[in-house]
């Protein structure tokens, strides 16, 4: 029996394993430092990973200032840490979509405090951005979000409802072959939604100044969405009317309002 099994059951399970899904794994150092393409900043580079999610933290060269003090990059990669298992464990959906990026190509997130550049408008705090070509990359479906120096002294759960934001809402759009193909106020509007499920997971108070200040900003990115909704959609209107949107039922009233535009 054992050489049969040998010889017909253990090849025809490598065979069905091969078929599924594979995961990323987490960068080596030497794939990070590729990434980066900067010898001052891969310096102080420190390495992480957080279930299959790829961890680097920069140092700024030594005697550069900037407009805030900087976090060290081990600090700066627990709190990014912390932020995931938050939306792990407080966000159902979003972990989901986070996996299914993972299966797709290599995810990654860079605490980079040279991030955004000194001269960026200061009139808004820039916390992080999905960006897959900022650093130099090798060819392939692949989902870099750039915490800033800003980004990581946020409060851990509006820090990992941007992270939603940038990585799940935009990140899904380039895994389907639409991010910077949409117009830019429905790519804004699709990640506001995530990050609007992202605040429901993590129980904010949604009667809170920046609750109630982020409501506004989502009304304001999704004003085509939902006038769409309202004019031509009832039962996706009906669904918005609510403190607490249901975002997924949502998303399946934004494929078609899309292909509208």
């Amino acid at each position: 029996m054992s050489r049969l099994f040998e010889k017909f059951l253990i090849p025809a399970a490598l065979a069905f394993l091969a078929f599924l899904p594979t995961q990323a794994l987490a960068l080596t150092r030497q794939q990070a430092i590729t990434i980066i393409d900067d010898t001052a900043m891969s310096a102080g580079m420190v390495l992480s990973q957080y279930k299959g999610i790829s961890l680097i933290g920069l140092a700024p060269p030594v005697g550069e200032k900037f407009d805030v003090p900087i976090v060290e990059p081990a600090e700066a990669l627990k709190m990014i840490a912390e932020a995931l298992a938050l939306i792990e464990n407080g966000s159902a959906f979003s972990a989901s979509q986070i996996e299914q990026l993972k299966k797709s190509g290599p995810v990654t997130i860079v605490y980079d405090p040279r991030y955004p550049d000194k001269m960026s408008n200061m009139a808004s705090v820039q916390v992080a951005l999905f960006s897959p070509h900022y650093y130099k990359r090798a060819s392939g479906l692949t989902f870099l979000v750039i915490v800033s120096r800003h980004g990581v002294k946020w409060p851990v759960k509006e820090l990992a409802a941007v992270m939603v934001h940038e990585l799940v809402g935009h990140g899904i759009q380039h895994l389907n072959n639409r991010w910077g193909k949409m117009r830019l106020i429905d790519m804004e509007c699709e990640a506001w939604l995530y990050e609007e499920m992202a605040y429901q997971g993590l129980k904010m108070d949604k009667f809170s100044n920046p609750m109630i200040d982020f409501k506004k900003q989502l009304e304001k990115q999704c004003d085509s969405f939902l006038r769409y909704l309202r004019n031509n959609d009832p039962k996706g209107a009906q669904l918005w009317e609510t403190l607490n949107p249901n975002v997924p039922k949502l998303l399946k009233h934004f494929g078609p309002y899309l292909k509208k535009q």
